[in-house]
């Protein structure tokens, strides 16, 4: 599994947490971000996130694997996909980045313009107009956790390209994807119908309802039920 930016693995482990007893999950935590692996910035345009996987999995000594890209996560699952395809037995993406983007017009008005009020004010209430666009308003720890990401990190603003028919047209193995009605980054909808484009072995979207990019813990069990469904 990859988790979504600046997530890590913990967040991840919480999110499948009832399946956990029923696979062998390894669990990655992304190079460059605010985890505990290396703090190298990778090259988005190149293979260098590809090469980075093919060589944990080298050392994990797996030669094939079911992958689940989260956000973020997803995208380094498609950098694989582009360079080494017969990596991957089946693939499962969950809000995904790199298939759609969100309309301009509603990330302007409930992403940027908070998240310039903040930078420029520093009052915790535009940070969490802005953290609420994308995160369950029910849910401290991840409005806690976000907010001192927020503050003490650098964060990569580079945004990855679209993944593009040709980059996938050798891809054979079966493509799964969750995605949020609700989603502000990458709406659900949108995923859906460029999926169904994209890839010619894509098995089934399932649509989160009342769901922003962050699934609420609400939606554990459904991503769960998804994901021992179409692995087994």
């Amino acid at each position: 599994m990859f988790h979504g930016y600046n997530a890590g693995a913990p967040i991840t482990l919480e999110a499948i947490k009832g399946i956990l007893d029923k696979y062998c999950f390894y669990v990655i935590e992304t190079i460059g971000q605010a985890t505990k692996s290396e703090e190298k910035i990778m090259n988005i345009k190149d293979n260098s996130f590809a090469l980075w996987v093919d060589e944990v999995l080298e050392k994990l000594e797996i030669k094939k694997v079911n992958v689940v890209g989260i956000s973020y996560g997803a995208f380094i699952v498609e950098k694989l996909i582009t360079y080494k395809p017969q990596r991957i037995e089946k693939c499962v993406l969950v809000v995904p980045s790199g298939i759609v983007n969100g309309n301009i017009w509603e990330s302007t008005k409930k992403l940027t313009f908070p998240l310039i009020r903040w930078s420029i004010t520093k009052k915790e209430k535009h940070l969490k107009s802005f953290l609420s666009a994308f995160v369950p308003i029910e849910d401290d720890f991840l409005f806690q956790m976000l907010s001192l990401i927020m503050k003490g990190v650098k964060l990569d603003t580079r945004i990855p390209k679209l993944l593009k028919p040709k980059e996938v047209e050798n891809f054979k193995a079966p493509v799964y994807v969750i995605a949020a009605k609700d989603d502000v980054y990458f709406p659900g909808e949108k995923i859906a119908q460029r999926s169904k484009k994209l890839f010619s072995n894509l098995k089934e979207v399932h649509l989160l309802e009342n769901s922003k990019h962050m699934p609420s813990k609400n939606s554990y069990p459904i991503i769960q039920k998804k994901i021992v469904e179409w692995i087994n």
